[in-house]
Parts: C-alpha cells; sequence; structure tokens
C-alpha cells in the first residue's frame, strides 16, 4: 500500500533509488544533509529559550532592584519619622505628640497615600531588655519610639500584583537633669565655729555670726573657682592640690567678680585666708586613696562646671582634710573604759553632692538619679571582749571569742534627692523638672557593713547585712559554733531607725538666673528626735537579735542569753546618749536644711539605635 504522504513517499523513494542505483558516497551524503538540517533546528529552539531565561532573569533583576530602592526609601522614611517623634515623647504630650509627629514626618517625607505608620512607645535600656534592640514597650520612662512604616510596591514586569514591604527603626531620646544637694545647719554659733577652725588650722580667727550666715548661703561656680585658680578645666580643677588660704582666696576672687556676696563674705573669706598659715595642701577632687574636696561622679568632669559649692562648707571640710582629723575628735570624748572600748570617725558639713542623669525609677523603685548627704556623719564600733584560745605564740588560734561587736552610723539632718520626672517644651520657661527631697531629721543603723554609709552619695542611709554581736568559732575548721547578729534573717539585713520627714516635691524651670535655681526644705526642730536616739536602739536590741548554733536557729532557746546581752549593752548606748547629743546641739544641728541647686535640663537629643 503506497503511502499517501508526499514527504514521506519521496524519502521512500529516495532510499530505495539510494539502495538500488545511486553510489553508496552520494547516498550517505544526502543522508547526512537531513540529520544536519534537524540539528540546526533543535539548536535554534535551545537559543530562544536561553535567551527567554535571560530576559525573565533580566526583569526579575530589574524588580528586586526596584524592591531594594523602594525599602531603602520606606527605611529612610522610617529613620526619619522615628527621630522626629520621640523628641516629644519627655514633653507634656508624651507618647500621643510622639506618634503624631512622626506620622506627619513620614507624610511630609514622601510617604503615599496607600502606606501605613505604626508607632510603639517604649524605652530602651541596654541594661534591662534582652534582645537585639534593647527595646520594651514598657518601662519607665519613656524613652524611645519605635517606627513601622510600611506600604504596597507594584511590581514592574507583572501588571496589577503588588508586594507589600516595611522598614523598622527605633529612636531614643533622653532628658538629662543636672542637679546637686547639699545639707546644712539652720543655726550657727560664731563662738563654736571660730573654735572649730582655729582647732583645725592653728589660727585665731573671731569673726561674727553674721559673717558665717553670709558664708553658708555663698555659693561659689565651679567654672568661676577654676578661673580664680588659674585652671582651665573642671578635669585640671579636681586634679588641682591648694592649701586652705589658697582656697579660701580663690573663693574670695570668684564670689566678688559677679558680686555675687556681700562685701563682708568677701571680708571672712580673706580673713581666714590670712589667718591660715598651714601648708599642707588638700586635693580638690577625689582620688582612689585620698578624700578631696568635691565628690563629683560623673562620666564627664566637664558636665560639672556649672555646678556649684557653698562657701562655709568647702571651707570646713577643706580644714579637716587639711588637719588630717575630724572637726571633732570623738576618740578621747568617747572612751568608756573599762566598759567598752569605742573606735569613732566623725565627719561635719559635707560638700555638695551632684547628680546627673535621667528621670523616674528603677524597677525596686530606687530613683535612676538621687543625690544623698548630711550635716554630721558618725561612725561608732563597740567592742567589748574578744578573745582568743590557742596554743602560744606562733600558733593558731584554736576557738576565737567576740563577746560583742556592734557597729553603727549615724547621720543628722540628711537628705535623700530623686530626680521624679522632666518635661521639656520649645519654651525653657515651660520646661520643667520635679525632684522630690526627703529631709531626714535623724537616721541611724547598725550593721556589718554601717561604715560604708560613710561613702554613700546616692540613696539613705542603710545597713543592709546583719552586724555580729556575739560569735564563737573555730577557725582551724572553718566553723561557726555560737552566732547572734542584729537585724532581720528573713530577709537578711541589718538594723535601721530612721525619723523622716515628709518629702516634699521641689518644681524646677529651666530658666538660669531666676529664682528657682536654688530651692530648700526644712524639717521640725530635731531637739526632741535626737534626744536618747541609741538608747530607743537599746530599747529593741531584745526583739531585733537572732542566734543560730551550728547553723540553726536557736533564738527561742536562747532568749535569757539574748536578754543578757542587751542588758548588758544598754549602759554602753545610753553613756553615749549623754555625750553625742549634746555634742549635736552644740554643733547647732537643731534644724536640718536640704537644699537643691537646679544645674540645667538637657532636653532629649534623638538618636538611632536599631
Amino acid at each position: 500500500m503506497r503511502s499517501r504522504d508526499p514527504a514521506r513517499r519521496s524519502s521512500h523513494y529516495g532510499c530505495h533509488w539510494c539502495h538500488s542505483r545511486a553510489p553508496r558516497s552520494l547516498c550517505l551524503q544526502r543522508r547526512a544533509g537531513g540529520f544536519v538540517a534537524r540539528r540546526q533546528r533543535g539548536a535554534i529552539a535551545l537559543l530562544a529559550a536561553v535567551w527567554v531565561s535571560l530576559a525573565v532573569i533580566a526583569l526579575g533583576a530589574v524588580d528586586i532592584g526596584h524592591f531594594y530602592y523602594a525599602r531603602r526609601d520606606l527605611q529612610r522614611t522610617a529613620d526619619l519619622a522615628a527621630a522626629a517623634g520621640v523628641q516629644l515623647i519627655g514633653s507634656a504630650g508624651g507618647c500621643a505628640a510622639a506618634a503624631s509627629s512622626a506620622q506627619l514626618n513620614a507624610t511630609a517625607n514622601g510617604l503615599p497615600g496607600d502606606g501605613a505608620v505604626q508607632t510603639t512607645c517604649g524605652r530602651w535600656d541596654p541594661s534591662a531588655n534582652a534582645g537585639q534592640s534593647y527595646f520594651a514597650a514598657s518601662g519607665t520612662p519613656l524613652n524611645a519610639l519605635q517606627v513601622v512604616v510600611s506600604r504596597p510596591v507594584p511590581f514592574l514586569f507583572l501588571i496589577g500584583q503588588t508586594r507589600e514591604l516595611s522598614a523598622s527603626a527605633v529612636a531614643q531620646a533622653t532628658n538629662i537633669r543636672s542637679f546637686s544637694l547639699s545639707t546644712s545647719v539652720a543655726t550657727l554659733s560664731g563662738g563654736l565655729l571660730n573654735g572649730l577652725l582655729n582647732g583645725l588650722l592653728g589660727s585665731n580667727v573671731n569673726l561674727d555670726v553674721a559673717s558665717y550666715q553670709g558664708l553658708a548661703t555663698a555659693q561659689v561656680k565651679l567654672s568661676d573657682l577654676a578661673a580664680a585658680l588659674g585652671v582651665a578645666s573642671m578635669s585640671q580643677l579636681l586634679q588641682a592640690q591648694v592649701t586652705v588660704a589658697q582656697l579660701a582666696t580663690a573663693m574670695a576672687t570668684a564670689l566678688s567678680q559677679g558680686n555675687v556676696a556681700s562685701a563682708s563674705v568677701i571680708s571672712g573669706l580673706n580673713t581666714i585666708a590670712s589667718a591660715s598659715t598651714g601648708s599642707n595642701k588638700i586635693s580638690l577632687g577625689d582620688t582612689a586613696g585620698t578624700s578631696g574636696l568635691l565628690a563629683v561622679g560623673l562620666a564627664n568632669p566637664e558636665a560639672a562646671a556649672t555646678a556649684s559649692i557653698n562657701a562655709l562648707d568647702a571651707l570646713m571640710i577643706a580644714a579637716e582634710i587639711a588637719h588630717g582629723n575630724a572637726a571633732v575628735n570623738l576618740g578621747t570624748a568617747l572612751n568608756l573604759s573599762p566598759l567598752a572600748n569605742v573606735t569613732a570617725e566623725a565627719r561635719i558639713l559635707r560638700p555638695p553632692v551632684i547628680a546627673v542623669g535621667e528621670a523616674g525609677t528603677y524597677p525596686d523603685g530606687s530613683y535612676r538619679t538621687s543625690a544623698h548627704s548630711a550635716s554630721v556623719q558618725l561612725y561608732l564600733n563597740v567592742q567589748l571582749v574578744n578573745v582568743n584560745v590557742g596554743l602560744g605564740s606562733g600558733f593558731p588560734s584554736l576557738v576565737n571569742v567576740s563577746l560583742l561587736n556592734l557597729p553603727i552610723y549615724l547621720e543628722v539632718a540628711d537628705g535623700t534627692a530623686g530626680l521624679q520626672a522632666t518635661q521639656c517644651s520649645t519654651q525653657k520657661s515651660t520646661s520643667y523638672s520635679w525632684i522630690s527631697v526627703t529631709p531626714d531629721l535623724v537616721s541611724l543603723c547598725a550593721g556589718s557593713d554601717a561604715s560604708s554609709n560613710f561613702t554613700n552619695t546616692t540613696t539613705a542611709t542603710s545597713c543592709t547585712k546583719p552586724a555580729s554581736l556575739t560569735s564563737v568559732s573555730v577557725p582551724l575548721l572553718s566553723l561557726g559554733v555560737i552566732n547572734v547578729t542584729l537585724g532581720t534573717s528573713s530577709p537578711s539585713n541589718g538594723w535601721n531607725l530612721g525619723m523622716k520627714a515628709a518629702p516634699s516635691v521641689l518644681r524646677f524651670n529651666n530658666v538660669t538666673g531666676d529664682s528657682d535655681d536654688y530651692q530648700s526644705t526644712n524639717t521640725n526642730a530635731l531637739g526632741s528626735a535626737t534626744s536618747g536616739l541609741l538608747s530607743q536602739l537599746a530599747g529593741s536590741l531584745g526583739s531585733s537579735m537572732h542566734a543560730t548554733a551550728l547553723g540553726v536557729d536557736i533564738t527561742v532557746l536562747a532568749a535569757p542569753l539574748l536578754s543578757a546581752l542587751a542588758g548588758l549593752l544598754a549602759p554602753v548606748l545610753n553613756s553615749l546618749d549623754l555625750l553625742l547629743v549634746p555634742l549635736l546641739q552644740l554643733l547647732g544641728v537643731q534644724l536640718g536644711v536640704s537644699t537643691v541647686h537646679d544645674l540645667g535640663l538637657a532636653c532629649g537629643q534623638a538618636q538611632l539605635v536599631y
């Protein structure tokens, strides 16, 4: 049967003719030509597929680049919106004002109508918030704003198709307030202060009460003091060493420059400078091993240039440091032998404490930025009997017995200030800070960490570790046989007694040189508060002592022992009261005054943090 297909028929006849009539070489040539034609058609198809694939890849690359640039533009919008909005988070409008500002900024920077802006107010805090961004939508005070900007972006070559793109940014801004806290006595005895200065300086100063009152109110700016001493920066000022005479002369020069002090104050400073002939120099700033005049706890000391110190405070502290001892030597006055051995240290008229930081509290309720000071600080360590039982000289002790060891720390006319809140606006007169001030009447604590309160410049007086009153131990076995402590056992804490006034909240604007730069809070008279102070401690000893034997609580079983210890300690504390109360009254500590000096508010400067 013949094929109906001409091509097949031709091929059939061609092959038949090739096989039957044509030479073999000619037949092979015709067959090879057909193969070549078929290969060319396959190569063209392959090339076409390759070119189509390349075109698709190129178009996809164009779209990827398009989306990349669109997202980069969104990121720019998010960055600018977060930076603009966070500047208002510390204002009166708070989070709402910050969110509104971010939205307006995003629109102004070209975000189209189909775009969306999401804002979240929170706190950026590397010390508290885990995660790469350190941002949490909680915490106080609010100091950060997270902005997420999104919009649908169309494909270039897929008509009608879009892809949702987004970008996020976190900006942080903190309002920084600087202030100083100083505590001073409200009444001044000219004769007493003359005696103190003469004893410390080896001089013969005889100023009247009015002169001392003027010195007690005179404030010397640190930058002016640096200029008077011929140093160019705060760092150099804190490293400088001067005599008391040089300090008094420099303060007189600084106060006379701007006519900020009366003639009697300038005259009084010059009189003290002339009378002080000592050559001992004091460091103006604290160092690792030396107490200086100024305790400036700032990472950047230059920020203290606008801070001020009280002229009388500075003179008293400088005189104490130069003399090498406290203003009042309590070692002799409190000699209670053979009853007890008393170690005593005292500091009178502490210099101002400067605090710089942000407002608000930590989770435990303590202020993020705070300052603490006191007019009088006393540390007493009362010891009755310590016995070491051993084999003799050169051999380790077999048993150590401490019959009574009581470390006590006392502050009079102390004060604590904390930065409660700040509020910024476009006007300095309507930018405010609120500082809570608690002018304590008197604070007392007993504990093994009592002496550490001498260097405390931020929080209220407290002993956090129980005092070990009586102990019997075996050193060779590292074994505590009996231990009697004063304080609380659960939780472990020292013994604390405070007579506090109600806190006051002071408001400061951001205008320097006006009437609210210095504000003070006064307590009630301290005569009754200090009377019998240590006797109150003696009266509560029985209920505040705990006893353990080999680590086991035996407080109930050891009640007779604890009662005997309390009875043994009561006359010692009563004797201390008879000496301390008149001393405090002679110093004029009848009314505590806590003065806060506003050093300025730096409203939040925004910065991107994530």
